[in-house]
């Protein structure tokens, strides 16, 4: 018998006479089965407009021009194709939700095979935006309680509470659950299912002979209690909410403090942070929790995924394309925190009513609202918070009397007259002189001021130094002025011995005054490093007019020495290397500029009021005073996060708090913009207010409307929320979530295959604090977790997907999991934590964008050899080696990754760089354990499965050995399917 409609297919059955221009008076057999399919499935993409795949589905003459149905002939139907499948296989359509069901594919065929008819004048129209909130994910949580078994075998099997829903629903469909697996097979599975590493050949020794009546709860707890545990649930984090190292787009640039965010995330999780708190850290930490640095780490979540360079640094935001590029920003925001969050597909909603669930174009603007004023930046996060409070105090007084002295400026240029701005413009001409074109030394041009340049000076012989000096450069270049280059942070070494270290703090630029280091020492080598880079317009670099070697007599031994550096522009005769020593630069700049400033100090007394002019330097004595009382406070550390302040880098500029105005968009369109939006939330049912207030305030700030978002969703009476992030920690354990869309909790996503069970374990984390650990020790201490992974036939026939849990899924190992075991066996994993994340390529960088050259990259590489979580993840270009072993795309979110099993896969793990130097050591280890040769096979495969092989495994792997030796042996055993696939 077909399977019976569920009551959402009721509910589109019964309306489906709203979906056509005129439906005759009696209903046809394609009115009551098969319209309804077309018209919710269908439509939105197959429509006359769209015709996406070159076809409509919006008339018989549309669907038959296409050629994909042929009336009559089911078989032949490229239509019934397109969406038959199960659950090994998905069908291809529909692309956006689940499948068709077994009745609905049936319909369909038989439709076409009695010849397709389709009432005249009958033309689908796609259903409207829906106001129906009774959904099962809007519901508020069912308190519920597990089932009662009181049979003894019951009894037996149940060890947490959630046994008791799952063994409930396998016997309501005639099921019985499967054997426990092995001691050897759980040690295996939960290790990596809670550390993402496999198990020592030792430890799974030590839990197999364990006889103690709490093992296993003790393997739990020492694998929960593991660092290794927050780096490898951090990674599915990382999945879900698109983190990655770069910014993507066509210049995709690089973020050099993106990894503090995925530290914190690793730190939340091995701390067991309460997920309230990890939530609200993440949307509006800075508000919610000042002064704490977790409070401003958490929001590298709001600016973790993709950003276009282009659409708002290089066009200004009055354009349309930087109008376009903001308003896609903070659609990804959005889209960001109602994916990752509550499982809400909102991003449906930008361009017109969302179609299937009841989300308006006035609530997706509304949230957009709520991030209008947020850009995505570095920003400082001190590790002193009163250092932190201490410079925004001195800041604000700092542009207070920036402000005043701009006035005082003015009024002195009107009292002293023309004579005091021919003056002031002799002093500025004064610090750019142009007597000679041989300006100095100056190094390629960088889009990250975080990269290292030097360049040096060798003596022809050691000799007794006494200073060094560094003259700073200038360029009457398009106003550049004095200073220009002049490292922000640098370090003076001679002979690889550091003689001044200027790193940890900002240097002021110096303008035209050389600066001097006293060194004393006796060496032939002086280098300059500059560790942070000058800003030039939108990209940054490192240059000096001349360096000065002065001897115990005073005389410059710096020239003729021979100069090398990293890189140099070598634009003769203005920029080149050797003009650093040639003693060329303007000497007599200091004393001219001391002759002018001192006729404009006697204009200024002789033609300003005592009064004024004492103001006036006053105020440049404070401003001085408070800058340098700011740069003496700790510097503290940056992360990429949301902002609202940062350096303006040419169109892009801070909101500083001012909120952007943000309208519902006619179609998405930039260019037609309607209702002005408030900021809100969404409604989980047809009497809820979506958008924010707060009594006596007509505009909300800016940070406010973030907390607000942050409480709602945290609230205890949102259930999505909480269903959202059992669901993916269920999904992650298990292979498949209850719901099998994580992202996707509408009408268009799955419904729970265990819907009480979902509920319960949301009340049950809600209830008890949102511990993370906790939940993980519900799950993986239960008889569910712990089945077998073998098949059983009678079970197969009634539930071939597994969606009861009848057993456990096998699954093959992540790209991550893979990469680390891989490094685990050779002997070569570094854990050590934390920190900027490891190349796997060679960086080329060009003005336009960076080259990420993975072919150059030598594998054997110490630095590389941390786990996975720790790797430098370039979105434009992926890891070809990862993206082969199915690594998610960090440019969109990734709830699920994908599992294959492709010829290419063996062919990289045979033949990739990193296997075959990884397969090197590994065999080096297996020669460290005997100078035999079945010894060493024996230790290898021991080590590769976790187990001692058999006598029959041994004998064709000491065969394979002797005639391919050690390296290649390895390589096949990382190709095995005990190694490559946990059960």
């Amino acid at each position: 018998q077909p399977e019976p409609m569920t009551r959402f297919g009721i509910i589109l059955a019964l309306s489906s006479l709203l979906f056509f221009e005129k439906a005759p008076a009696q209903t046809s057999p394609f009115e009551a089965q098969v319209a309804p399919i077309f018209s919710s499935r269908c439509l939105a993409c197959h429509n006359d407009a769209l015709k996406e795949g070159d076809f409509s589905l919006q008339t018989r003459a549309s669907i038959l021009e296409s050629g994909h149905l042929v009336p009559g002939n089911a078989a032949n139907s490229y239509l019934l194709d397109t969406i038959t499948g199960d659950d090994t296989h998905r069908a291809e359509m529909p692309k956006i939700g689940p499948q068709l069901k077994p009745n609905e594919v049936k319909a369909i065929h038989d439709w076409i095979q009695q010849g397709a008819k389709w009432p005249e004048k009958v033309t689908l129209q796609h259903p409207p935006a829906t106001t129906n909130f009774d959904w099962w994910s809007l519901r508020p949580l069912a308190q519920t309680k597990p089932p009662r078994l009181e049979d003894p075998s019951a009894r037996a099997w149940i060890k947490t509470p959630l046994d008791a829903f799952v063994l409930k629903r396998l016997r309501d469909d005639g099921l019985e659950p499967s054997p426990s697996a092995t001691r050897a097979t759980l040690i295996r599975r939960l290790t990596y299912d809670l550390t993402g590493l496999p198990p020592t050949p030792d430890e799974i020794h030590r839990f197999v002979t364990d006889t103690r009546s709490d093992a296993y709860l003790r393997l739990v707890n020492r694998l929960l209690a593991s660092p290794r545990y927050g780096e490898h649930w951090a990674r599915h984090w990382l999945d879900v909410v698109k983190y990655a190292d770069t910014c993507g787009y066509d210049k995709d640039k690089l973020r050099p403090n993106a990894w503090p965010y995925r530290d914190y995330v690793i730190r939340s999780f091995n701390e067991d942070k309460p997920y309230p708190r990890f939530l609200k850290e993440q949307l509006a930490g800075d508000v919610l929790f000042p002064g704490s640095p977790d409070g401003i780490l958490g929001m590298g979540f709001i600016a973790a995924g993709p950003w276009d360079f282009i659409g708002h640094v290089e066009v200004p935001e009055t354009k349309i394309d930087g109008k376009v590029a903001r308003n896609l920003d903070r659609d990804d925001m959005v889209s960001n925190t109602l994916n990752s969050f509550c499982s809400v597909t909102i991003q449906c909603a930008r361009c017109h009513d969302h179609k299937f669930d009841p989300i308006t174009q006035e609530h997706y603007y509304g949230l957009q609202a709520v991030f209008s004023a947020v850009d995505r930046a570095d920003r400082v996060y001190a590790l002193d918070p009163l250092a932190d409070k201490k410079r925004r105090q001195l800041t604000k007084q700092i542009d207070r009397l920036i402000q005043t002295q701009r006035e005082l400026q003015q009024r002195l240029h009107t009292q002293a007259g023309a004579e005091l701005k021919e003056l002031d413009t002799a002093i500025a001409n004064s610090k750019t002189p142009t007597t000679n074109l041989e300006f100095g030394y100056h190094s390629k041009i960088s889009s990250d001021p975080s990269d290292v340049k030097w360049v040096q000076a060798t003596l022809k012989a050691p000799q007794k130094i006494k200073t060094v000096i560094l003259n700073p450069c200038h360029d009457d270049f398009a106003g550049i002025g004095s200073g220009f280059g002049f490292p922000v942070r640098f370090r003076v070494e001679v002979d690889g011995r550091i003689v001044a270290d200027r790193t940890q703090q900002d240097t002021t630029n110096p303008g035209l005054q050389p600066v001097a280091i006293k060194v004393n020492q006796v060496g032939k080598v002086v280098r300059i490093v500059a560790t942070r880079l000058a800003e030039r317009k939108n990209d940054y670099i490192f240059a000096l007019a001349e360096l000065q070697i002065l001897g115990t007599e005073g005389d410059n031994l710096a020239l003729g020495s021979t100069v090398d550096a990293n890189d140099s522009t070598e634009m003769g005769p203005r920029w080149r290397k050797i003009n650093l020593v040639d003693g060329l630069w303007k000497k007599d700049a200091t004393e001219s500029l001391e002759a002018l400033q001192q006729r404009r100090r006697a204009l200024l007394n002789d033609r300003v009021p005592s009064e004024t002019l004492a103001r006036h330097f006053q105020t440049e004595e404070q401003l001085s005073r408070l800058r340098t009382e700011r740069d003496q406070l700790p510097a503290g550390k940056k992360v990429y996060a949301a902002a609202t302040d940062f350096p303006v880098e040419g169109n892009f500029k801070p909101t500083q708090g001012q909120t952007r105005p943000v309208s519902v968009l006619h179609r998405g369109n930039i260019q037609t913009p309607g209702k002005r939006s408030r900021p809100g939330t969404l409604p989980l049912s047809a009497d809820d207010s979506f958008e924010f207030e707060i009594s006596g305030q007509d505009e909300i700030p800016e940070g406010q409307r973030r907390a607000m978002l942050a409480n709602w969703i945290s609230s205890n009476e949102n259930p999505l929320t909480w269903r959202s992030i059992v669901n993916r920690v269920w999904h992650y354990h298990f292979g498949r979530g209850i719901v099998d869309t994580p992202n996707d909790f509408g009408r268009m996503g799955s419904e729970p295959t265990h819907p009480e069970l979902l509920d319960w374990l949301a009340e049950t984390f809600r209830d008890r604090g949102g511990s993370l650990k906790d939940l993980h020790r519900l799950i993986v201490l239960s008889s569910t977790y712990r089945q077998s992974s073998d098949d059983r036939a009678g079970c197969l026939e009634v539930d071939s997907g597994n969606r009861l849990l009848w057993k456990v899924d096998r699954r093959r190992l992540s790209a991550e999991e893979i990469r680390d075991s891989i490094l685990s066996v050779s002997g070569r994993l570094n854990l050590e934590m934390g920190g900027p994340g490891f190349y796997l390529f060679s960086l080329e960088k060009t003005e336009h964008s960076p080259h990420y050259e993975y072919h150059k990259f030598d594998h054997d590489d110490p630095n590389s050899f941390r786990r996975a979580i720790y790797r430098f993840v370039v979105r434009s270009q992926p890891d070809p080696y990862m993206t082969t072993l199915d690594c998610a795309d960090s440019s969109q979110s990734t709830p699920a990754r994908v599992a294959t099993q492709t010829p290419l896969q063996a062919l990289a793990m045979m033949n990739n760089g990193f296997n075959i130097v990884m397969a090197e050591n590994f065999a080096e280890r297996m020669r460290s354990h005997s100078a035999e040769l079945p010894a060493q096979v024996k230790s290898g495969a021991t080590l590769a499965f976790g187990r001692s092989p058999t006598d029959a495994e041994l004998k064709p792997l000491i065969d394979y050995a002797h005639q391919h030796g050690l390296d290649n042996l390895a390589r096949v055993l990382f190709n095995t399917s005990e190694f490559l696939f946990v059960d």
